[in-house]
């Protein structure tokens, strides 16, 4: 669009604005910086450092991270399938850094870095608004630069980035926020529920209110715009705080939706009760548990099978606002663990340096650990996790998922659990696959291995897909030290194929996983196959054990019922050669055809060892539906 048109575009509907709104720009502050992280904190963070070792660390982490990229060549415009999202996030990660590292240390060499990145994207054709998370993370890149270094840039430098943001984010605003709903189809997110309403809304929002001087009317619009919309995507955490997309989304969405009201905050003085939303408070929880002893999260839906979680900015920052000490200590100790590892962890986060803007204060010796072992989250992703204890690395730890199979980024995954003992992964979750695959989000989606339910550690009813429409409930939890469980109905997942579909797991004196399946009116003639994915070495016993190895640890898996029952062993390769290949990973299963329609099948998984109790009797079996 040409600057003229646009500008009387912005004219026309801030007018509108101007007519129905209050004024949400009243109480903006004046000047720059304004965003997220003022001169005045900027101050209190530095001189805080000197009596905080971890912050210090932390600055000087953030100073290196820079140093790192002054002499790496600005992005260029250059596509990967249908994506520039590569380039928006290295825009961000070297903006974000090398302007923190410059507000740390004053040093030019930083700002002058993070403005020529900032040129170069500003002189790109367009931000790839076809695929619109693109434009969102360059436009935040832009904006927080633009304020950040506003002191520093030049009258020409300026009027480039601005131009920029204007034409290539925010012209796109109009048409997002009309009254009637989003009038151009590539802004599908204003009404989505999931990560692409956050973070589409952060960008916007970040470019709106840093020229919110400049273009008022603009940013009236685009504010206004926001506060209707981003509450959509936050009805994803209710009721209890969990993530329908799985940890990896939890930290792109909520990461954007934390920005969203801590830039309201910083520029307007308010949020207008965005943070007030229902189950908001307790996402930091949820972020809390679903985070194994080892550091390996249960990576449901699209996530990342090998990555440890490290420390996340947005943790902190809910963990603060909302009194979670335990979130609080436990988020320190991510970043303490960030900062001394000597791998990239940290650098791989394009968010990091927002770390000096949210520290983690030190929360006291006693924060840690004080929440219960074991925690149920209810929504549309069903889930209970349960551990032996918070601060042993080698402790027991169990996710179990139920919940809808038709939620953005889902996997066919119900019924399926993770397994960690002694710091290893027994039991694990492939995670997402590539996402140039063909139709990987659209009509194919449920034909690679990876996605479907023939690739994760549940019970498979008959050789088909579960029902991708499917609701599977958790029924029953309970906790207690000497027991605790969790019951799904899977019966909705394989419609038509048995009356009823239990599957519980109860973790039995801290120490054993019990899995067991009951089912009822199976169909005659159809197959059932347990199975449990692992990267450990597995050796078979006998037909009813099995011994699986890794890291020179050991978990040993039992077959109590049925008696006819045995294990086999295959690798856990796709039926095509595009997908990836899961090389190492085995799959433990039980396969057979019942001949009557009630069916137990039980399997005992205790890791053994120094660590654990020495071996006792299997434990009695009763039937699932009587679990209470």
């Amino acid at each position: 669009m040409k600057p003229a048109a646009l500008a009387l575009l912005i004219l026309l509907v801030a007018g509108a604005a101007r007519a129905g709104d209050t004024d949400v720009l009243a109480t903006l502050r004046a000047g720059h910086p304004r965003l997220l992280l003022t001169d005045e904190q900027l101050g209190a963070a530095v001189a805080a450092a000197r009596s905080d070792p971890l912050r210090g660390r932390l600055h000087a982490r953030i100073v290196e991270d820079a140093e790192s990229m002054l002499h790496a060549a600005p992005i260029e415009r250059v596509l990967v399938g249908p994506r520039l999202l590569d380039k928006s996030r290295a825009c961000v990660k070297r903006v974000l850094t090398c302007a923190m590292a410059f507000r740390l240390t004053g040093d030019a060499r930083f700002s002058e870095r993070a403005k020529r990145e900032m040129l170069a994207a500003a002189a790109f054709a367009d931000w790839n608004p076809s695929h619109f998370l693109d434009v969102a993370e360059m436009s935040f890149a832009l904006a927080i630069g633009y304020d950040w270094l506003y002191p520093q840039l030049t009258d020409p430098e300026r009027a480039a980035i601005r131009t920029a943001l204007l034409e290539k984010a925010l012209v796109f605003a109009p048409a997002a926020y009309a009254p009637g709903g989003p009038t151009d189809k590539r802004l599908w997110f204003v009404t989505a529920p999931h990560n692409w309403n956050q973070v589409c809304n952060g960008g916007l929002l970040c470019a709106a209110l840093a020229l919110a001087d400049e273009e008022p009317g603009l940013a009236r619009l685009v504010v206004n715009g926001v506060r209707r919309s981003v509450p959509v995507s936050m009805a994803a955490y209710q009721p209890d705080g969990a993530y329908p997309e799985g940890p990896h989304y939890w930290g792109y969405g909520t990461g954007y939706n934390v920005i969203i009201i801590a830039l309201l905050d910083s520029a307007l003085g308010t949020d207008f009760g965005i943070s007030d939303a229902p189950a908001f408070d307790r996402t930091a929880l949820y972020r809390l548990y679903i985070q194994g002893p080892a550091g390996l999260d249960f990576n449901y839906a699209d996530g990342d099978a090998e990555s440890r979680i490290g420390s996340d900015a947005q943790y902190t920052w809910l963990a603060t606002r909302f009194h979670s000490a335990t979130a609080l200590a436990h988020s320190r100790g991510l970043l303490a663990a960030a900062l001394e590892a000597s791998g990239d962890a940290a650098r791989d986060d394009e968010m990091f340096a927002l770390n000096a803007a949210w520290f983690p204060q030190d929360a006291g010796p006693d924060a840690a650990g004080t929440e219960p072992l074991d925690a149920r989250f209810r929504g549309p992703a069903e889930l209970a996790l349960f551990r032996s204890a918070w601060a042993d690395p080698r402790a027991l730890f169990v996710g179990f998922k139920a919940g809808r199979n038709d939620v953005n980024h889902a996997h066919l995954d119900l019924g399926s659990f993770v397994l960690d003992a002694d710091g290893e992964r027994w039991a694990q979750d492939l995670g997402s696959d590539f996402y140039d695959l063909p139709g990987y989000f659209g009509e194919k989606r449920w034909t690679y291995y990876r996605l479907n339910n023939h690739s994760h550690n549940l019970i498979a009813v008959g050789d088909g897909l579960q029902d991708p429409k499917a609701v599977a409930p958790i029924i029953a939890f309970a906790s207690a030290p000497e027991r605790a469980f969790a019951v799904a109905d899977l019966t909705p997942a394989y419609p038509g194929l048995a009356r009823e579909i239990l599957r519980g797991i109860a973790i039995l004196d801290r120490s054993r996983v019990l899995v067991q399946d009951d089912i009822a009116g199976l169909a005659p003639g159809t197959p059932l196959t347990w199975r449990m994915l692992t990267g450990a070495r597995v050796a078979l016993a006998d037909a009813r054990s099995a011994v699986l190895t890794r890291g020179g640890r050991a978990l040993r898996a039992d077959i109590l019922a049925p008696e006819a029952a045995g294990f086999s062993v295959r690798m856990a390769t796709p039926p095509t050669a595009a997908e990836n290949q899961n090389r190492g990973v085995t799959e433990l299963r039980i396969r057979f055809t019942p001949g009557a329609p009630q069916v137990r099948i039980a399997v005992l998984l205790t890791p053994v060892g120094d660590h654990w109790p020495p071996p006792r009797a299997a434990p009695d079996l009763t039937p699932v539906s009587a679990w209470k």
